[in-house]
């Protein structure tokens, strides 16, 4: 399991939004599945997830950065929590392109995304 900056998290996320995408990233820590969404509007939801008794719903923050700084679900300060991620996960399949899969990508993306009026 690769293990990621906050940082890279950051720019990963980033570039998917540049993509039009709306990333949906999975944290594994203290045997629960976290997960971070991130909006187009920079808006950014975070929650344990699991069904009605084992999620804990949707907390929103303005900025990864300001999540990444908040004390939140479980307790969790992921300033400080974050070397307990055992895995980050984002089923999204750009989430490890290269730099060139990406630079073609964000190409199509914006022929698409003109021809469409995205």
């Amino acid at each position: 399991m690769q293990k990621y900056s906050f940082e890279e998290v950051k720019d990963r996320i980033a570039k998917l939004i540049s993509l039009g995408s709306i990333p949906e990233v999975s944290l594994f820590m203290y045997d629960n599945e976290y997960m971070i969404i991130v909006f187009r509007d920079s808006t950014v939801s975070f929650q344990r997830c699991g069904n009605y008794d084992e999620g804990s719903g949707e907390l929103y923050y303005d900025t990864l950065d300001e999540l990444y700084n908040s004390v939140t679900v479980d307790g969790i300060l992921l300033k400080r929590n974050w070397d307990d991620i055992t895995e980050i996960y984002s089923d999204n399949h750009m989430w490890d392109y290269t730099e060139e899969e990406y630079q073609a990508a964000l190409v199509n993306w914006k022929e698409v995304s003109k021809k469409y009026n995205y």
